[in-house]
């Protein structure tokens, strides 16, 4: 059930099943897309990422965290010019609005979302880069694995009721 904001919690009880809810987000997402991922070291921001690709077609084993060199790109198929882009970004390390810069980054990163689902780990310490039409993953550790909280902002709101419906079938335990 959603609460009124449209908010989605769900607990996922391994890996598997946070790469298979990342896999629905992914399946949702359109090209321009912004998703930020927020939670603490080792929270599953980068396995949240690997099933994000594997829901844009991607393989997800090609995804590493771009710590050190900020932004990867990975294509659905290499040899179509016209294939889907995922940009994975890492803000863990970036200094400020001179490092976003540096990797392209101008406005809401709308120039890395050209033809692109853009993915930013790290996203509350370039929040206010964001803009307003992005996706919020929160992932937070429990007892049990973890709690993903997806809050829609922007645009991402229209698609929260189909979202919904692909994800229900993979975490029947969802919390609202």
């Amino acid at each position: 059930m959603n609460q009124p904001d449209q908010t989605i919690r769900l607990d996922s009880q391994s890996v598997q099943q946070t790469v298979d809810i990342a896999a629905a987000v992914g399946r949702s997402a359109k090209t321009g897309d912004l998703i930020g991922l927020v939670g603490e070291l080792g929270a599953g921001k980068t396995q949240f990422v690997r099933g994000l690709a594997q829901g844009l077609g991607i393989e997800p084993r090609k995804v590493s965290s771009p710590t050190f060199v900020f932004l990867h790109e990975y294509m659905a198929g290499e040899n179509d010019r016209d294939a889907l882009v995922l940009a994975h970004i890492d803000a863990y390390r970036l200094a400020g609005e001179g490092d976003l810069a540096s990797i392209g980054w101008e406005g809401h990163g709308e120039e890395l979302r050209t033809g692109a689902v853009l993915a930013v780990e790290w996203a509350d310490r370039i929040h206010d880069a964001m803009g307003s039409h992005w996706l919020k993953v929160l992932l937070e550790h429990t007892d049990t694995g973890r709690v993903i909280t997806l809050t829609p902002h922007g645009n991402w709101r229209d698609r929260m009721t189909t979202l919904r419906a692909r994800l229900d079938p993979l975490v029947p335990q969802d919390k609202v």
